[in-house]
């Protein structure tokens, strides 16, 4: 993870911010209860001038200073403080029992509205994939080759049928 914050760095000082963004959003994705993620992108966001958008990812952060509650303000307004729509729209991932006291409490408040409004709390599940629990089975790799041998066998036949053919013309007209 500190070699991937390292890369972001880099990428802000070249000014590649969209390139910085789209690896913090990977990584919201992997760590979604890491709220320090979103706090920097809300930070880039804003700092771009989307104050809105710095306000989606400010959300879960406690604020530190008027410029972070008012994006938040901004943000939530953007979408009529509803409960469902700022859910769908921040897409958490995460263990909420592994959140700080202020982000439980923003994601309670967001869930109550939610369900109080549209008798529904949207709910996303994690998209982190363990390294090493992924494996193929056999029966999947069986079938992979099953199916390339299949099509390479419709392909040929064809091929193999002309040549025949061709040999078959060749030696009753040409002997």
């Amino acid at each position: 993870m500190g070699n991937l914050m390292f890369r972001i760095e880099q990428d802000l000082k070249e000014g590649r911010k969209k390139k910085a963004c789209d690896r913090l959003k990977n990584m919201i994705n992997q760590f979604p209860n890491d709220i320090s993620l979103r706090k920097k992108l809300g930070q880039i966001y804003f700092e771009a001038g989307f104050i809105d958008e710095a306000g989606k990812f400010w959300i879960l952060c406690a604020p530190e200073n008027n410029e972070m509650k008012n994006a938040v303000e901004i943000y939530r307004k953007s979408l009529s403080n509803s409960g469902s729509a700022i859910l769908k729209d921040i897409v958490f991932r995460g263990n909420k029992g592994l959140l700080n006291e202020y982000a439980m409490k923003v994601m309670a408040e967001l869930e109550q509205d939610s369900f109080k409004v549209t008798k529904h709390i949207p709910v996303f599940k994690a998209k982190t994939r363990e390294i090493g629990k992924h494996k193929e089975s056999h029966t999947d790799l069986l079938s992979k080759i099953g199916i390339f041998l299949f099509i390479g066998l419709v392909i040929l036949i064809p091929v193999l049928g002309i040549f025949k053919l061709l040999e078959l013309i060749s030696s009753l007209f040409f002997q």
